[in-house]
């Protein structure tokens, strides 16, 4: 092979995306982008390896693992399904699936919205509001902001039409997210 010809076939390999890596074929860690594309790839692989462990266990309707714009690790929901309530209630899918969780890098996923004394206070206060609204069952949240029905009667759902009316009169309270935890979902 002649010198340009292998300097021809370096520059070539290099625009095709082998640059940021050292000579053995990992990222470089002073070139921090290839680095993170390479992690962003394996954070997938690992995502979609748990989700075939779910499926593989029973957990049939469990959503693809995709990757935010971000980088973070999800898996959105389809169809209204709750795969996290589904999940909640399978521990023998959690406890077979759990080696392949342990693997999940720290920063995996988006750090949960951290709320604000402030917030807490709003979302007690829509809480009140729901209650006054047609859901009297509805909880206060918890320091997380979340708000768990379990042992409450709308641990087996809710109408979605009673419960979209509550939230609608009680927006001008708080228009964020609303987390419900501890129940199997809404009734239509």
């Amino acid at each position: 092979m002649t010198k340009s010809t292998a300097t021809l076939l370096l520059t070539a390999l290099l625009a095709a995306g082998i640059a940021g890596c050292t000579p053995g074929g990992s990222p470089d860690p002073a070139n921090p982008s290839a680095s993170a594309s390479a992690d962003r790839h394996q954070l997938l692989a690992l995502g979609q390896e748990w989700v075939r462990c779910l499926r593989n266990k029973g957990l049939t309707r469990m959503p693809d693992a995709e990757l935010s714009q971000e980088g973070y690790l999800q898996f959105p929901a389809t169809n209204g399904y709750n795969w996290k309530d589904d999940l909640r209630r399978q521990q023998s899918i959690i406890d077979a699936c759990q080696p392949i969780e342990d693997r999940y890098p720290p920063n995996a996923f988006r750090p949960r919205q951290q709320f604000t004394a402030d917030d807490l206070r709003k979302l007690a206060e829509f809480a009140k509001c729901v209650r006054a609204n047609g859901i009297p069952d509805f909880p206060d949240p918890n320091p997380a902001g979340e708000f768990d029905v379990t042992g409450t009667p709308l641990a087996n759902g809710m109408s979605g039409r009673l419960r979209e009316q509550a939230e609608s009169a009680c927006r001008q309270i708080w228009d964020g997210d609303v987390r419900i935890t501890g129940g199997s979902g809404s009734k239509k």
